[in-house]
């Protein structure tokens, strides 16, 4: 008897070690849906960075000025390169970048246009969107002031936040 008591015991111990799920976690880096990377680049030397001395972003349509980067400066000074979010549901963003140097301010629009995908990445991340097909234009200015002489596409499919993506050219 104390046999049997003893099998079925270890039979419902055994049961219920098996019936545990895993810590399903979710990483930062799994569930963050990428942003935009941004190099500048010299215009005339494009193999060189180009550090631009204060730069500032803001969402057209928007009075709010967009994070630079992942710890979320709205600002940034003497660097060479950005993060942008882009709209989860919109196949369009539309930027005002705003550069400050030797106390000028100029200003240039990009309009960056995508196709959205949902990934799963896990039960705990859930979703998280990806941006395929990236395209990128400047919209020209009359008076022919554009800081930004050239916009190129290095990566057109924005999947993680370690990629240059886009490469502008000043």
């Amino acid at each position: 008897m104390k046999f049997y008591l003893k099998m079925a015991l270890l039979f419902v111990l055994t049961l219920l070690s098996n019936s545990c799920e895993k810590d399903d976690l979710c990483t930062p880096e799994q569930a963050v849906t990428p942003r935009l990377v941004i190099e500048f680049k010299d215009a005339i030397n494009p193999l060189e960075e180009k550090v631009v001395e204060r730069i500032q972003v803001q969402e057209i349509g928007s009075t709010d000025f967009a994070p630079l980067d992942s710890d979320g400066s709205l600002v940034l000074t003497n660097t060479s390169t950005i993060s942008l979010p882009l709209r989860t549901d919109s196949a369009t963003t539309s930027y005002n970048l705003i550069l400050t140097k030797e106390n000028i301010t100029n200003s240039d629009n990009i309009n960056f246009n995508y196709t959205l995908n949902e990934e799963y990445v896990s039960r705990a991340c859930g979703f998280r969107v990806i941006y395929n097909n990236l395209v990128a234009v400047q919209t020209p200015e009359s008076s022919g002031d554009n800081w930004i002489d050239r916009i190129v596409v290095i990566e057109s499919n924005v999947t993680n936040n370690t990629d240059i993506h886009v490469q502008i050219l000043h």
